[in-house]
């Protein structure tokens, strides 16, 4: 009889639950033990909900020798864990001949172990999530069937957001928390936006990339996108070099980015500075303190417009979130602005036990072929089961769970630091990721 094979699976956190409970499911099935560890151990007991093939134990942060321990015999480590850790956890694995599977963005940390990850004959896939991850597979899916057909690609735009089922939708941002709020709260604050559009390359700085939001329409739904930060890096990753337009960005509601534009322009969601507010301070006055001097004179919507140019949609949104309000304040009145305005946004834009979220991916791709010009938009929209079994964290642990199958079993035989974009990867998981429930819509038109 084949030995059981053990799963460790560091960190329980919100995008963890649909990747234990797949796991979990077919556990039997597969002979696997599921291990998971977090700091909260009594978190990681819920998430293994009593399964008769679960494991839970507390990571101890101060003495990390039992996680190292555990790394060390496992048969397969998916680090959930913050993405400053994955490095450290895979190079433990490493040298013990053990594979990772992490959700997060190659880094220069991760990318150094590639060396000896080959050497041990051992793979560490990352970017196998939502986004990165299922975006790479769907993308790359569809890239090399055009190439293969013989066309020529002219331009590859690629948005993806984590936004709110319209059943939940009861707010005029048409948003709710479905993943980490501080990563929502200082998205486009880590550079200038780069990306290629109309054969010219174009440089967005981080003060206006929610301004210039552009429309796109999915399922006859209109939502705002901005552009990611370095789009142009997917020039060689996905094959792209001499491309006239390459974008990828961040989907939002309708309305959400002129509105989150205002913060951006008046400095409230800027994190690298603290600040000092005096005790009791209403959110007016602590909005009124990132408004000029010369506007004082005039009411805090009139000083926030003149200074914004802002609509009046947008600053209703504003005074929805209570910013506006005397009478009510930030309960912490010491720190950055980002950290001071999360409290509010993690209670106004909180998913309600009721309440079901929503995953958005376009693609569009325009390629030359036999003299015509082609287009082919490919989309998904997927909506949560539940608060628990969000459709974030379906679709982040979805792949993953398929893709720990697949290294147990002997399916993937790559090595070294990868991504998922070569077809020994979607080939295996698009159509289990499609037997999930996770399908994508194309349409098509020609000129």
């Amino acid at each position: 009889m084949e030995l059981e094979k053990t799963i460790l699976i560091l960190g329980a956190g919100r995008s963890s639950s649909s990747l234990i409970q797949a796991l979990l499911e077919k556990a039997s099935s597969g002979n696997w033990k599921v291990v998971v560890g977090d700091m909260d151990a009594a978190l990681a007991q819920s998430k293994c909900n009593a399964h008769p093939r679960s494991e839970w134990f507390g990571i101890d942060p101060k003495d990390p020798s039992d996680r190292n321990n555990r790394i060390a015999q496992a048969d397969l480590v998916i680090s959930m864990v913050p993405a400053f850790l994955h490095p450290e956890i895979a190079a433990l694995a490493i040298e013990s001949g053990v594979p990772v599977i992490t959700p997060s963005y190659v880094g220069p940390e991760m990318e150094a172990l590639h060396e000896r990850a080959c050497e041990k004959g051992v793979l560490v896939l990352n970017e196998i999530g939502l986004d990165p991850g299922i975006d790479h597979l769907s993308a790359a899916q569809i890239l090399d069937r055009i190439r293969n057909e013989g066309g020529n690609i002219k331009a590859f735009e690629s948005f993806c957001g984590g936004l709110i089922a319209p059943e939940s939708d009861d707010n005029p941002w048409h948003y709710k928390f479905s993943w980490n709020p501080r990563n929502v709260i200082l998205a486009g604050q880590a550079g200038a936006a780069t990306f290629l559009e109309g054969g010219k390359h174009r440089l967005i700085p981080p003060h206006r990339v929610f301004k210039d939001a552009r429309r796109i329409e999915v399922a006859g739904v209109p939502y705002e996108g901005y552009p990611n930060r370095d789009s142009l890096a997917y020039e060689e990753k996905y094959g792209l070099t001499g491309v006239k337009t390459l974008i990828r960005g961040t989907l939002r509601g309708d309305g959400f980015c002129s509105g989150w534009d205002v913060l951006v322009q008046l400095g409230c969601v800027r994190d690298d500075v603290e600040l000092v507010w005096d005790e009791g301070i209403s959110w007016a006055a602590w909005m009124r303190s990132f408004v000029p001097a010369s506007a004082a004179k005039l009411s805090l919507r009139e000083a926030i417009q003149s200074i914004t140019g802002t609509s009046d949609a947008s600053l209703d949104r504003l005074a929805w979130l209570g910013l506006m309000s005397d009478d009510q304040g930030p309960k912490i009145c010491k720190g950055t602005p980002a950290r001071i305005i999360q409290d509010l946004l993690e209670e106004k834009w909180r998913l309600l036990p009721d309440d079901r979220d929503l995953v958005v991916m376009w693609h569009r791709f325009e390629y030359e072929l036999n003299g015509q010009m082609h287009e082919i938009t490919s989309s998904l929209v997927l909506e949560g089961r539940d608060s628990t079994f969000t459709a974030m964290s379906d679709t982040v642990g979805w792949p993953m769970a398929l893709a720990a199958e697949a290294i147990l079993t002997g399916k993937f035989t790559r090595t070294g630091v990868e991504v998922p974009l070569h077809r020994d990867y979607y080939d295996v998981l698009m159509p289990g990721l499609e037997s999930m429930g996770v399908q994508f819509k194309e349409e098509r038109r020609t000129w």
